[in-house]
C-alpha cells in the first residue's frame, strides 16, 4: 500500500526553509549534473547509522548482451548491476526516463526516473508541473573521477543534494534578471549542500513510506519549490523530489526487467 506510516518531527527550525534539500540532473543537463555530483561527493556529509534500513530484493540479472540486441536504444542504466527505483503501481500518470550519469569507469552512478508531467517547458509557461523524480544512486566508494581527481564515497547526503538539485532545475527563475540567474543558481546550489549534510537536524524530518512493501524510513524535507526524500537500502540510496504531488501518499518498488516499457524516453 501507499501510504505513509509514521512521521517525526526534528526540532522546529530556525525560520521558514527556502532552500531545496536535493539535487536530480535535468534530461539536457547532464554534463552540469556529473560536476555537481563530483562537488556533492567532496563536500563532508552526515547521515546518522538507520537500523531500520530495508534489505531490498536481490538485484535483478540482466544480460547486457541481450538487451543490446533486443533493445538497441535502451537506456544506459538498464545494462547495469544498479537496480533501479520508480513508484509503485498505485501511480497511475506518466512514466518517463531522466538523465542517467556514468562515471568514468563507464559504470552508473546514479539516474532519475520521471512521474507525472514531463520537464520540458518554456520560459513563458507559467503552469505549474505536477511531477515527482526517482533517484537510485549507486553505493560507491571512493574512485577515480577524471585525471588525478578521486572522488569520496556516495553517502545518503551526496543523495539528498544530488536529488534536490532536480527539484531546483524545475524552479528556474525566468523573472529574475538574466545577469543574476547565474547568482541565483550558485546561491541555490550551495544552500542544497549545506542543508543536505545534516540530515538529522531541522527542516529534515523523518517519515515511513514503503519501498517494495516494506516500511522504510526516509528523511523529508519541505520548502518553496517542492519536497525532497532520502533513504538508504542495502544495495543504494533511494530518493526523490515532486512538486504538485504529495509525498505522503507515495510507495516505491525496483523496476523489474519486463516493467521497462512503461517508462517512455521523452521527446529530444
Amino acid at each position: 500500500m501507499s501510504s505513509t506510516i509514521s512521521t517525526e518531527d526534528f526540532p522546529d527550525p530556525p525560520g521558514p526553509a527556502s532552500q531545496p534539500g536535493s539535487l536530480a540532473p535535468v534530461a539536457d543537463g547532464a554534463a552540469a549534473a556529473s560536476g555537481a555530483v563530483a562537488e556533492a561527493d567532496k563536500r563532508p556529509g552526515r547521515t546518522s547509522a538507520l537500523d531500520d534500513f530495508v534489505p531490498g530484493p536481490p538485484i535483478a540479472s540482466i544480460s547486457a548482451a541481450a538487451l543490446a540486441a533486443s533493445e538497441p536504444d535502451a537506456w544506459p542504466g538498464q545494462r547495469t548491476a544498479v537496480p533501479w527505483y520508480g513508484l509503485d503501481e498505485a501511480w497511475v500518470g506518466d512514466r518517463w526516463l531522466g538523465s542517467i550519469m556514468l562515471g568514468p569507469d563507464g559504470v552508473a552512478e546514479y539516474g532519475t526516473l520521471g512521474h507525472g508531467d514531463h520537464p520540458a517547458r518554456r520560459p513563458d509557461d507559467l503552469s505549474p508541473r505536477r511531477f515527482c523524480g526517482v533517484v537510485t544512486m549507486a553505493r560507491l566508494d571512493r574512485r577515480p573521477g577524471g585525471g588525478a581527481a578521486v572522488l569520496e564515497p556516495t553517502t545518503l547526503s551526496t543523495l539528498a543534494a544530488v536529488a534536490g538539485l532536480g527539484l531546483l532545475s524545475d524552479a528556474w527563475p525566468w523573472a529574475v534578471d538574466k545577469a543574476l540567474r547565474g547568482d541565483w543558481l550558485h546561491q541555490q546550489t550551495d544552500l542544497a549542500y549545506e542543508v543536505a549534510e545534516n540530515l538529522d537536524d531541522a527542516p529534515w524530518r523523518a517519515v515511513q513510506l514503503p519501498v517494495d512493501g516494506k516500511p522504510t524510513r526516509f528523511r523529508y524535507r519541505e520548502s518553496e519549490y517542492g519536497w525532497v526524500l532520502a533513504a538508504e537500502l542495502r544495495e543504494c540510496w533511494l530518493g526523490a523530489y515532486g512538486r504538485g504531488v504529495t509525498a505522503y501518499g507515495l510507495g516505491f518498488e525496483q523496476v523489474t526487467l519486463d516493467a521497462w516499457e512503461a517508462y517512455e524516453a521523452l521527446p529530444r
